[in-house]
């Protein structure tokens, strides 16, 4: 039986992160030039490498299906979907506001940030919560090779709990513009063939693991 393969992809750079903005669900965000062609590079590298694409499951959000297009233009995946699981974190009134306002409020309320959760709102341990839902729900299937392009909390959220890792090891795992995740299932544990890959070091690292 053929293993399958997961990849986790950051969408792309956007101009809200180029303004040091939190955008979560309040803001959709509109890719920048470099983000454009980090997804870019990102698809070539992925349809050079011969990767196959059987489902592409993408975040609602505009950063993220903006992305999911760039990258379904060049691997052309039988099946593309949106996923409410993938989203954004909901940061309620902090969404669209700079970063540093939610260090700022959780220690106002005495808290770790990953436990903040504003009104309305939702902490970085719900965010965990669903993508590791769909995480079970992907790796139940039969697919082979599966993409999830989603957001960079959210990715590092899944990828704690894959490494075994509490939220003190947070910014350790989150990835960069379309930084490029690759995880193998099927045998008697796990695989991270990748992680947090960057787009001008992916063709080297790719090639030399899909070759083993």
């Amino acid at each position: 039986m053929n293993n399958q393969r997961i990849y986790l992809i950051k969408h792309g750079e956007t101009e809200e992160n180029l303004q040091g903005i939190h955008q979560g669900r309040t803001v959709g965000g509109r890719l920048s030039e470099r983000g454009r062609a980090d997804i870019r590079l990102v698809g070539a590298c992925l349809t050079a490498a011969g990767v196959a694409v059987d489902r592409m499951l993408v975040s609602p959000m505009s950063r993220c299906r903006e992305s999911a297009e760039l990258l379904a233009a060049a691997l052309s995946p039988a099946d593309v979907r949106l996923d409410e699981r993938l989203a954004a974190k909901d940061s309620g009134h902090l969404g669209g506001r700079p970063r540093e306002l939610a260090a700022a409020e959780a220690a106002r309320h005495g808290v770790p940030i990953h436990q903040l959760r504003t009104p309305g709102g939702e902490s970085s341990e719900d965010v965990q919560a669903r993508y590791v839902d769909l995480w079970n729900e992907v790796c139940s299937g039969a697919r082979r090779t599966t993409v999830l392009v989603g957001h960079g909390g959210g990715i590092a959220c899944l990828l704690l709990w894959l490494t075994g890792n509490g939220f003190d090891r947070y910014l350790q795992h989150v990835p960069g513009s379309a930084g490029v995740t690759c995880v193998e299932i099927g045998g008697p544990a796990l695989r991270v063939r990748l992680m947090n890959v960057s787009p001008v070091d992916l063709p080297a690292l790719l090639n030399a693991r899909t070759a083993r």
